[in-house]
C-alpha cells in the first residue's frame, strides 16, 4: 500500500477530523509538559516515563489517523528514545526534555502550516535528518551523548544557528532578536519616540553588558520581545517608557562586584541582599528625571511577584504596574535561554522557557502577560515557517 500524500490528504480532511486531531494533541501536549516537569524533579520515575510515552503515543495515533504519515516517523523516534530510557539503556537528562518539547511543537507547526497553505511544509524535508538525529541519541555511548544531543537540538531548535544552511533561512527566532540593535525606524513602528535621554539610556546599556559575557546583546533581545508583547496587547504601556526601562533595569546589577555577577555557587545571604538592592539603584538613577517616572516604576517593580514573594517590597498582582509584569517575563526568558550553565549546548530552547514561564503563571508572573508572550512566540514560530515556504 502506498503512502498517503499529506498535502492531498489535507484537502479532503473534514473539519471534525481536524478538530479531533487538535483536541487530542492539546490534551496529550499538556500531559507531556506535566510529565516533563515532574521528571525534572525525579528523572528516574518509571510512572512519569510511562505517562510521557502514553501521551506521545496518543499524538502518534492521531497523526496516523489523519494521514500525515511522514510525521509518524518523528513521533516514533521519540517513542524509541523513551524506550531506551525505560530499558535503562539511556539516562533521562534535562536536555531530553528539550528534544521532546521541540519535536512535539514541530508536529503542530507542520500540520498547521500545511492546512493553511495547502502546500508541503518545508520542515518535512528535514524530518529524516531530525529522526535520525534523535535515534542516534539512544544509540550513543556516554562519550558521544553530548555531541549527538547537540546535533539533534541544532536540527530542531530555530533559536540556535542551524549547522546546515540549506535547511534554514537566516531569520531564526534568535536572529529576530539578535541581528542588530533596533534602529530608529523599527522603534518608531512600535511607538517609541527617541530623544536625547533615550539615546543615552541605550548607549549606557552597551558597555554595561560587557560586565558578563552572557549579558551581551541582551538589551536588543529584550527590547524587541517587550515591545512585541506590548503591541500584541494593544500597547497598554507607553512604548517609550517600557523601552527605557528595559535599557536601564539592570544598571544596578552591573554595578555589583564581579565575583557576585559571575558566581556559579549559591550566593550568601549578604550577597543576596546586595543583589536584591539592584532595582532600587536603577530606580534612583531614573527617579530625578520626571519625564521617565513610569520607566522608573517599571524598573523598581520588575522583580516583584504576583503572590507577593518578590522584592524589593513584596508587592502583589494589583500593586504591580503592567510594564513591570512585561519586563519580569522578558527578563526571565532571556536569563533562561542564555544562562551560563548550559554553554556546552549553546542556549536552551525558547520553547522550554515558554513552558516554564507558564508553569509559574499567577504565582511569579501575570497570567495575562504569560498568555500574551505565548501568542507572540507562536506568531514568531509561524513567521519562520512562512519564510521557509516562500
Amino acid at each position: 500500500m502506498s503512502k498517503v500524500n499529506p498535502v492531498n490528504e489535507v484537502k479532503t480532511l473534514s473539519v471534525d477530523a481536524l478538530a479531533g486531531f487538535f483536541e487530542t494533541f492539546s490534551e496529550a501536549n499538556l500531559e507531556i509538559e506535566q510529565s516533563l516537569l515532574m521528571l525534572e524533579l525525579d528523572s528516574g520515575d518509571a510512572n512519569y516515563i510511562a505517562e510521557l510515552a502514553n501521551a506521545i503515543n496518543a499524538i502518534h495515533a492521531a497523526i496516523h489517523q489523519i494521514g500525515f504519515h511522514e510525521l509518524c516517523d518523528l513521533t516514533q523516534s521519540l517513542i524509541d528514545l523513551l524506550w531506551a530510557v525505560k530499558t535503562k539503556e539511556l539516562i533521562f537528562e534535562t536536555v531530553l526534555s528539550d528534544i521532546i518539547l521541540l519535536a512535539i511543537n514541530d508536529v503542530k507547526t507542520i500540520v498547521e502550516a500545511m492546512i493553511e497553505s495547502k502546500k508541503r511544509c518545508v520542515l518535512l524535508d528535514r524530518l529524516p535528518q531530525v529522526c535520525a538525529g534523535i535515534k542516534q541519541i539512544a544509540k550513543s555511548d556516554s562519550m558521544h551523548m553530548d555531541s549527538a544531543t547537540k546535533d539533534a537540538l541544532l536540527l530542531l531548535d530555530p533559536t540556535m544557528e542551524i549547522i546546515e544552511p540549506s535547511i534554514s533561512v537566516s531569520d531564526s527566532l534568535t536572529n529576530l532578536f539578535e541581528n542588530s540593535a533596533p534602529d530608529e525606524e523599527e522603534l518608531a513602528a512600535y511607538g517609541v519616540e527617541e530623544n536625547e535621554d533615550f539615546i543615552f539610556f541605550r548607549g549606557l546599556s552597551e558597555p554595561l553588558e560587557t560586565r558578563a559575557h552572557y549579558w551581551r546583546g541582551r538589551s536588543q533581545r529584550m527590547i524587541r520581545l517587550a515591545l512585541k508583547m506590548n503591541d500584541q496587547a494593544g500597547r497598554p504601556v507607553d512604548p517609550s517608557q517600557l523601552a527605557a526601562a528595559v535599557y536601564m533595569h539592570d544598571v544596578g546589577m552591573a554595578l555589583l562586584p564581579l565575583d557576585i555577577i559571575n558566581s556559579s555557587d549559591k550566593l550568601s545571604e549578604d550577597d543576596l541582599k546586595l543583589v536584591k538592592e539592584h532595582p532600587k539603584i536603577s530606580f534612583e538613577l531614573l527617579r530625578f528625571m520626571k519625564q521617565w517616572a513610569q520607566a522608573a516604576e517599571i524598573v523598581l517593580q520588575h522583580h516583584e511577584r504576583m503572590d507577593g514573594s518578590g522584592y524589593p517590597y513584596g508587592l502583589k498582582d494589583s500593586e504591580i504596574c503592567e510594564g513591570a509584569k512585561i519586563l519580569a517575563i522578558v527578563d526571565a526568558i532571556d536569563a533562561r535561554t542564555h544562562e551560563r550553565v548550559h554553554t556546552t549546548l549553546l542556549k536552551r530552547p525558547l520553547l522550554r522557557a515558554a513552558m516554564e514561564i507558564g508553569k509559574n503563571s499567577d504565582n511569579q508572573f501575570s497570567s495575562r502577560w504569560v498568555n500574551v508572550f505565548k501568542e507572540v512566540f507562536q506568531q514568531m514560530r509561524k513567521h519562520i515557517v512562512d519564510l521557509e515556504i516562500t
